[in-house]
């Protein structure tokens, strides 16, 4: 089993993308891994460097059961992830593998916001309402249309706050909470400068991946799937997404690899603090596509929690607001501009101590799950998970 991290322990946090990937790379050679680099040919980092998106495959070629691991889909919430995937090539490796097994990493899934400290791309596009067909109409979000003005502020200040408050009132009577918290989050793709756009063409991220995906797992026949994530409010719990349809193989499949309570509806509710927002073109659903002709597909979108508590509903979209002021108001290097990246940064990748021990030893701990699970699952490929479809 893995125990906690002493408080003394070296770290496997970074302090920026550069930095990260060359620790990646350095553990992921060290461990043996085949690696790959892809340059994102679009976009540059905060000194002009290059960006890349980087691989690392550890294990049979031909392997059967495969775990896929990504990191920095939204950007700076990389560091958290980038920060796991090096502990386990240090601390597990190979050797944990079960017989047979491979892992696939994938390292800054999304390097411009990683590089930049944000999470959406060089375009603005969240990348988890990005994988859907963009030749067809898009999902329709009619409600967001009436909040994206107000949320678009020259400054970002007292006055602001009190005027969104005010002009929200009618909206909130009309509509409810939830329904304009799910409007804000749940996708959109009208207002390429609004929050959480969803694009209108693929991005390079998700081109990338895809086609990368479609090579590597051409021989795949169980794929396991653990995306790291942060920003719900907490001290690097973990908060457990699985898109699988309820009920069928791949859910209880999940169940029985993470538990019950990690998967239920109203657990999962509680620790992100409400209703969880419907989705679209979100990633998960993305790639379980490119593998389910011909592999079964176990996995989630896995949260560790990071951000301080909020004292209101303004509070809780700071955060989005500095980001949407710093691409389309101010500028990055507006006079505000530090002070808002290092914002940003503590609710994603918060420096408190505790917070780091709790994310790599939750990291270790469902990296230690999730290849026990996909070692039954090898052994036993007619598990009771199949008989639930």
């Amino acid at each position: 089993m893995i125990n906690k991290l002493s408080m003394n322990d070296p770290g496997f946090f970074s302090n920026s993308y550069e930095e990260a990937r060359q620790r990646f790379l350095a553990a992921a050679a060290g461990a043996g891994a085949r690696i790959a680099s892809y340059e994102n040919p679009h976009a540059r980092g905060p000194a002009g460097q290059p960006l890349f998106l980087d691989t690392a495959w550890i294990g049979p070629a031909d392997a059967e059961t495969v775990l896929l691991n990504t990191s920095g889909t939204h950007g700076a919430e990389g560091y958290a992830g980038s920060a796991a995937q090096l502990a386990w090539l240090e601390r597990m490796g190979a050797a944990s593998l079960p017989p047979g097994a491979a892992l696939l990493m994938v390292h800054a899934v999304n390097p411009y916001g990683f590089a930049w400290g944000l999470r959406g791309t060089e375009n603005n596009v969240d990348l988890n309402r990005n994988w859907l067909d963009h030749s067809k109409p898009h999902p329709a979000n009619p409600l967001y249309a009436e909040v994206h003005p107000l949320m678009c502020p020259k400054r970002i200040d007292a006055s602001f706050a009190n005027e969104l408050v005010a002009k929200s009132a009618k909206l909130l009577a009309r509509h409810g909470q939830w329904a304009l918290e799910d409007a804000i989050t749940r996708g959109q793709y009208s207002h390429p400068d609004g929050f959480h756009f969803g694009g209108t063409a693929p991005e390079w991220s998700t081109a990338t991946l895809r086609a990368l995906l479609s090579r590597e797992m051409a021989a795949a026949k169980r794929v396991g799937f653990i995306d790291w994530h942060t920003g719900p409010v907490g001290d690097g719990e973990l908060i457990f997404l699985c898109f699988s349809r309820p009920g069928s193989a791949d859910y209880v499949r999940a169940q029985d690899w993470w538990g019950d309570d990690a998967l239920d509806p109203a657990h999962v509710n509680a620790l992100w603090g409400s209703k969880r927002p419907s989705r679209r073109g979100i990633m998960f659903w993305g790639i379980e596509e490119i593998v389910k002709p011909q592999a079964g597909f176990t996995g989630a979108v896995i949260e560790f929690r990071s951000a301080r508590a909020k004292e209101n509903p303004i509070d809780s979209l700071r955060i989005s607001l500095l980001e949407r002021w710093l691409r389309f108001e101010g500028g990055f290097d507006a006079p505000e501009a530090p002070h808002y990246f290092e914002e940003i940064l503590e609710d994603y990748a918060p420096r408190r101590q505790s917070w780091r021990e709790n994310v790599i030893t939750h990291a270790l701990a469902t990296y230690e799950q999730t290849l026990d699970g996909l070692a039954r699952w090898s052994r036993d490929p007619d598990s009771r998970a199949l008989a639930a479809d």
